[in-house]
């Protein structure tokens, strides 16, 4: 993976207090490889992470490791989400030639899903669980809907190429992107019936596709973004029921990498900026401005905070505000912050070399 780290400083001045988070534990790792996807946190226990030659679970309250799944070095790890099915207790993960299907008490490797099988993986698929089975993005035209024993129930071919899936209602959402000429790249949204495959409603834009993200639905309203080489990128709130367009956000500078929702913005991540909009309307509030690249980061809401990293520093900024409280500094040696994850208690940053389990600043001492 390539990714360009500036040096450049911050245009914004730094909070005057510099008294760092209190750590509870950190963990030694070692690292293969920048790692694609977020670490998963399950039910404040279980906390688990990419990046090593195997998938492994830690518990998130003292960071003493649990498990390691094992994985065959010529079916690497590179999924850019780990998809947990609470109901069932497993994991599902993306690999360079199949999709893995997890035990998470045990990491036992339950299924595995390969072109033998009738399944082409997608390493940039981001997946969803279903009631009754998975949905799968396949490589990368197509999407599969399996059973929980990996049988497949049915797929589905598309024109556009698929980024992400969401459910809810019996209804699959997803997130898509074509590039028509050089200069223009189409962003579609649809939704299908998870049983019969039969489409629902569709949306479509001009303003670049819906690639880096899957969609986010709340309260029957969809979120997705968009990135690319269009003149104008946009940030839309659908009707999850109609695909009715209730608000869209579009400029040059939105580039949506990743996003996280909180109470009442959304706060979008565009490599070099978080924007926050407000979910009611979409009108931008604040804008918070780095000088250098994160488009892997993901941000991180609680409690009114957003947890962010420019890979050099980790950002504590005000929800409401937009305004920098704190900014943590990079352990020595430590390489890069490569993501953030949450808890209810804990914030967890995983750099080169290391997980740190840091207090939260609404729980902070001081």
């Amino acid at each position: 993976m390539a990714l360009f780290i500036s040096c450049i400083q911050p245009t914004y001045s730094p909070p005057e207090e510099v008294e760092e988070l209190k750590i509870f534990w950190h963990k030694e790792t070692n690292l293969i490889d920048a790692p694609d996807a977020q670490p998963l946190v399950i039910e404040e226990s279980k906390l688990i992470y990419t990046g090593e030659l195997e998938l492994v679970a830690i518990d998130s309250k003292n960071g003493d490791e649990i498990w390691r799944g094992i994985i065959d070095n010529e079916r690497a790890l590179v999924c850019e989400k780990l998809v947990f099915d609470e109901k069932r207790r497993r994991i599902i993960t993306n690999h360079k030639k199949d999709i893995k299907i997890w035990d998470s008490e045990t990491g036992e490797s339950i299924v595995t899903l390969t072109k033998e099988d009738g399944v082409q993986s997608f390493n940039l698929g981001r997946h969803a669980v279903l009631e009754d089975g998975y949905a799968i993005i396949g490589d990368t035209l197509d999407t599969y809907v399996i059973n929980p024993d990996g049988s497949i129930r049915f797929s589905v071919q598309f024109e556009f190429a698929s980024a992400g899936l969401a459910y809810l209602n019996n209804k699959l959402f997803m997130t898509m992107g074509k590039t028509i000429t050089g200069a223009l790249t189409k962003g579609k949204i649809i939704a299908f019936d998870v049983q019969t495959g039969d489409s629902l409603w569709s949306y479509i834009t001009d303003n670049s596709g819906f690639t880096r993200v899957e969609p986010v639905i709340s309260n029957s309203i969809l979120y997705a973004g968009t990135v690319g080489n269009s003149p104008e990128n946009t940030f839309v709130a659908l009707n999850s029921e109609t695909g009715e367009l209730i608000w869209e956000f579009s400029n040059s500078e939105i580039l949506t990498r990743s996003f996280v929702l909180g109470p009442k913005y959304v706060f979008v991540n565009t490599g070099g900026k978080l924007i926050a909009l407000n979910k009611t309307n979409g009108q931008k509030v604040w804008v918070f401005e780095w000088n250098s690249s994160a488009g892997l980061i993901k941000p991180v809401y609680l409690n009114g905070y957003i947890y962010h990293s420019d890979h050099n520093r980790l950002f504590v900024i005000d929800a409401e505000t937009g305004e920098l409280v704190h900014e943590e500094p990079l352990p020595e040696g430590g390489g890069f912050f490569w993501h953030v994850a949450a808890s209810s208690d804990k914030i967890f940053a995983q750099t080169s070399n290391q997980l740190i389990a840091y207090q939260p600043w609404h729980l902070r001492d001081n």
